[in-house]
């Protein structure tokens, strides 16, 4: 047991790794997140191989600690990922909260709040604790209860206001919020002798790199959305596009644009294919619809290009195309 442990702590380190290739926003409560696992998982390895009950009683304190923060971090990532504004007291007020429930769940062997008692014994070369649970001991099981049903509102929300990416995303935050929940209420009822939200952690967080890598592709997981007030959310809005003569390139023209115009190497891939369907004059609202990403995802894109192509607009644009056109022919 304690060799599975270690292997899972080793896991969640490399995950950590895994964050800082993938996000390149740095998101710090994304961040916050995989530390959070890495610590709680440290935690039950430490548990699973002490040898004596002082040991193993911080041992204990140290995946709480993770655990506590764990749902915190969760539920403002989602907030942020949602691209929801919110007072910038709100995570103040819920780390105060939460290092008060640290200090609750951390007082076994000090105070009898959490355990009444608590011991320790070697089951099969694994250290675990016999525990006789305090008065306070359903206070956590309130506080994770409360978090997972913030979070559910958060995500049901966001797809009400149409804040995210597409309901897809909404479905997929779902999936994960619900599936730790499902795993956390099968492990408290058949009490098993191992913590199965350990390698639960390693699959939430995956999964929701997966889904940031989508976000970040897309243009979405922008870090700063977080503090916005929800008028600067408004102005944010996409205005009305001016009419463009309607003016399109055949597929050849623009394979011919694509593979040798040098001034699109600056383009990242996502430009590339937001500016294949620009040739073919198609409005915002279409091009947006077609990749699969918000209106405004796609002003922002077509402001890059025209930016790396020292161009303002979809006139200069088609001017410079046909210029190189016939510069070819």
């Amino acid at each position: 047991m304690t060799t599975l442990y270690g292997i899972i702590f080793i896991i969640s380190l490399l995950m950590i790794g895994a964050y800082f290739r993938v996000d390149r926003k740095r998101d710090a409560w994304l961040l916050m997140l995989f530390v959070c696992v890495a610590v709680c998982d440290l935690g039950y390895f430490l548990l699973s191989a002490s040898k004596t009950l002082n040991l193993a009683l911080w041992a204990n304190r140290i995946a709480y600690a993770g655990s506590v923060f764990l749902p915190f971090s969760i539920l403002m990532m989602i907030m942020n990922s949602s691209r929801l504004s919110y007072p910038k007291a709100v995570p103040r007020i819920l780390l105060c909260v939460n290092i008060v429930m640290l200090f609750i769940v951390s007082s076994g062997g000090w105070l009898p709040i959490y355990y009444k008692n608590v011991s320790f014994e070697i089951v099969n070369n694994s250290g675990i604790l016999i525990k006789e649970y305090g008065p306070l001991n359903s206070l956590y099981k309130v506080f994770l209860f409360l978090y997972f049903a913030a979070m559910l509102a958060v995500i049901l929300y966001a797809a009400i206001k149409k804040t995210v990416v597409s309901t897809k995303h909404s479905v997929f935050l779902a999936i994960v919020v619900i599936g730790n929940i499902a795993i956390w209420l099968i492990e408290n009822a058949i009490k098993a002798g191992f913590e199965f939200m350990s390698i639960s952690y390693i699959i939430t967080e995956g999964l929701i790199l997966f889904l940031y890598g989508i976000l970040q592709d897309y243009g979405l997981a922008d870090t700063e959305a977080i503090s916005a007030k929800a008028s600067n959310l408004q102005a944010d809005k996409p205005s009305p596009e001016p009419a463009q003569e309607r003016i399109r390139f055949n597929k050849e023209q623009i394979d011919d644009i694509f593979n040798n115009w040098s001034a699109l190497k600056a383009l990242s891939q996502r430009e590339k294919e937001v500016l294949q369907l620009l040739m073919q004059n198609k409005k915002r609202k279409d091009i947006a619809d077609e990749l699969f990403v918000t209106e405004s995802t796609i002003k922002k894109h077509t402001s890059s290009i025209f930016k790396k192509l020292e161009i303002t607009n979809r006139s200069e644009l088609f001017e410079s195309a046909k210029k190189y056109i016939n510069k070819v022919q």
